[in-house]
């Protein structure tokens, strides 16, 4: 099955919610084992190696079905290679054992989203921003405004990073999504402004550099856009907008 990005704000279980039930009679070699898998499930999975991590966790699940955080985990590897209705069975699995696991909501939502179904979505990362355990809300807010952003909604959207960036000043995806929504209202000065206030936090945000070099060579500032669309192909040539920037930067050199 073809591998999928769904999304970089997708959160990973951590590995101190890995606790096996009193009630189940396990022994300490099996949990100890569950772990180690877990554990080497969540390096696969952060080396991009999806498949392999699905296998591990479901090995971590056959010495503990009772750990949410494995499911979460699972959820997120399932979206990852395109199995968007396993990933949902196993968020909810997640929950289901855990309903306070806040960050699920969040994985859900982007799922939904991804899956066309805009208002699960919303309901979802509403749960996760409602939540007052949450303790990253400023991540569901930003998808919130995503949601509205990809509607035309620019009053919505713009409250939604708004009130992201002001829960997290230096979250620099909140400013990019405010840049957005001022490009969307054609105003690229302070559009300008909010993508390098992403940048300042997050130099790597491609992004946000490639919005800056599209607006300078608008302008034809062409030594300026050069810069930021060199920076882009620096950190990520072989990604869609990192080939688009060294497209663009081959045809300001040869000046088409």
């Amino acid at each position: 099955m073809a591998q999928r990005k769904v999304s970089a704000l997708l959160v990973l279980g951590v590995l101190s919610g890995f606790l096996p039930s009193l009630a189940q009679a396990q022994s300490n070699a099996e949990i100890e084992e569950a772990i180690t898998i877990f554990n080497r499930g969540k390096s696969l999975h952060q080396e991009l190696r999806y498949e392999d991590a699905i296998a591990e966790y479901r090995a971590a699940i056959k010495l503990d079905s009772t750990s949410p955080f494995v499911y979460n985990a699972m959820g997120l590897a399932l979206a990852a290679v395109g199995d968007l209705k396993g990933s949902l069975k196993s968020f909810n699995k997640a929950l289901s054992l855990n309903p306070d696991l806040t960050d699920v909501y969040n994985n859900m939502g982007m799922v939904y989203a991804e899956s066309g179904q805009r208002d699960k979505a919303f309901e979802a990362f509403g749960r996760a921003v409602r939540n007052p355990t949450y303790l990253t809300p400023e991540k569901a807010l930003y998808n919130i405004g995503n949601l509205y952003l990809e509607e035309g909604n620019a009053e919505l959207a713009m409250m939604h990073f708004r009130r992201a960036v002001e829960k997290k000043p230096e979250f620099s995806l909140g400013y990019r999504g405010l840049g957005k929504v001022h490009l969307m209202l054609n105003d690229p000065e302070l559009a300008m402004m909010e993508f390098e206030k992403a940048i300042e936090i997050s130099e790597d945000d491609t992004e946000s550099l490639f919005q800056i070099a599209s607006m300078y060579q608008q302008r034809g500032q062409s030594a300026e856009a050069s810069e930021f669309y060199r920076r882009v192909v620096q950190v990520d040539r072989f990604s869609p907008i990192g080939k688009l920037a060294l497209a663009r930067l081959d045809a300001l050199k040869s000046g088409s």
